[in-house]
């Protein structure tokens, strides 16, 4: 009889377990603008949205760069089914050209990664 009242237990609390892991259930990005021509350095802001399936919750993310850099861990409460999330860089130098790009990490409660968003930047 303990058998059936462990399985039990573990039957109802294994669909709660993979909810809140999908809590997170995608992340959209966008980089203004998408390319620079002109004096730099140059600012580019980076704004991506994090879609979740549940709310209110937390959650833990992290910018990372083309360059390799990586932002500070930083949490936020998502009150909807979507909320956004912005960064700047500010890059470049005189006839300094590349193309860049920044991706948002979440961290929690869903590992997951938004597309990159790819910036050409071309300093006069």
């Amino acid at each position: 009889m303990l058998r059936k009242g462990f399985v039990l237990v573990v039957l109802l609390f294994v669909p709660d377990l993979a909810i809140a892991q999908r809590t997170v259930t995608r992340v959209g990005i966008v980089a203004k603008p998408r390319a620079w021509d002109g004096p730099c350095p140059a600012d580019i802001e980076f704004i991506a949205t994090i879609h979740v399936s549940r709310y209110p919750t937390w959650v833990e993310y992290q910018w990372e760069r083309s360059d390799g850099a990586k932002g500070p861990r930083r949490r936020v409460e998502i009150r909807s089914a979507g909320r956004g999330v912005s960064e700047v860089w500010r890059l470049g130098g005189k006839r300094w050209r590349r193309v860049v790009w920044e991706r948002l990490h979440v961290l929690a409660p869903t590992g997951i990664y938004s597309p990159e968003a790819r910036v050409t930047v071309n300093c006069r």
